[in-house]
């Protein structure tokens, strides 16, 4: 989906960004329906932290939500802590994940976190909705020398139908005024960010095609903040509704019926390495 030419000022700059993900509902969609990170996309983040760190012990993962990314870098390290400001989010993640805890908290203010024993900072699909400066300055405290800070994402999914493309084009261009503003960034895959370190690396390469069906690409959408905003301002519109219905259509314009249909996300990754002097 192409949304890096969206004006930023048709977006919404009042939205408080510390309240996207308070709704249970949401966070239990997202825990289920959300894409999972692949183990490619792990294991470049692992083999990046390696070339200056080989022994890795502590990783922190701020703006975790359910903890998809959190319990990926679990076989990794002695302890993975994941920080997120929702206490609905955190509700939601796994309480039996060896090596993983969870905890409400702002990824800007981790006071309980000595300096300097920190082998990995990490923020997945989330970094736009931080304090990024502040962050990034927690991130610095906290890291040992050589320790690595990444951030990782992915773009607005696409699918193999042309149909369905395009009903998905025209809620989100609907949904516009009720994005964050800070979401352009992530539209972008973060072209233009600073990050703290010098000789920093950026990886466009990994990509995850799912097969859904309309009930679980549904999922996916109820856990979108727009889709909960748009909704919440729209009773008496059954905005899920509509397209589900929409796109069962097309499946069966296509022959499909009301079978599965392929999601693709590609992912980004970008990464820092902490100085040692």
């Amino acid at each position: 989906m192409e949304f890096e030419h969206i004006p930023r000022w048709m977006m919404s700059s009042s939205v408080d960004k510390t309240k996207m993900y308070v709704n249970l509902e949401q966070s239990m969609n997202y825990a289920k329906h959300r894409p999972r990170y692949t183990q490619e996309l792990f294991q470049t983040v692992i083999d990046y932290c390696r070339k200056t760190n080989p022994n890795l012990d502590i990783a922190v993962d701020v703006g975790c939500g359910p903890g998809m990314s959190t319990i990926g870098f679990g076989p990794f390290f002695r302890r993975v802590i994941g920080i997120d400001i929702s206490m609905t989010q955190i509700a939601c993640a796994p309480t039996n994940v060896p090596r993983c805890e969870f905890y409400v908290g702002d990824s800007d203010q981790l006071p309980y976190i000595a300096s300097g024993i920190v082998d990995l900072f990490c923020s997945g699909q989330s970094f736009h909705l931080l304090p990024q400066k502040e962050t990034f300055a927690e991130a610095d405290r906290l890291l040992r020398p050589g320790g690595t800070i990444a951030i990782f994402g992915y773009e607005m999914p696409s699918t193999d139908n042309p149909q369905i493309n395009a009903i998905l084009q025209n809620m989100w261009l609907t949904m516009i005024p009720y994005w964050p503003q800070e979401s352009t960034q992530l539209f972008e895959k973060f072209a233009n960010l600073e990050m703290p370190y010098p000789d920093w690396e950026r990886n466009d390469s990994l990509e995850l095609t799912m097969s859904v069906n309309t009930e679980k690409f549904m999922g996916f959408l109820r856990s979108t903040w727009p889709v909960v905003a748009y909704t919440r301002d729209h009773p008496r519109e059954d905005l899920i509704g509509d397209i589900a219905k929409q796109i069962r259509e097309a499946l069966a314009n296509t022959g499909s019926g009301d079978q599965n249909f392929n999601i693709h996300y590609n992912f980004f990754i970008i990464m820092g390495h902490k100085p040692r002097n």
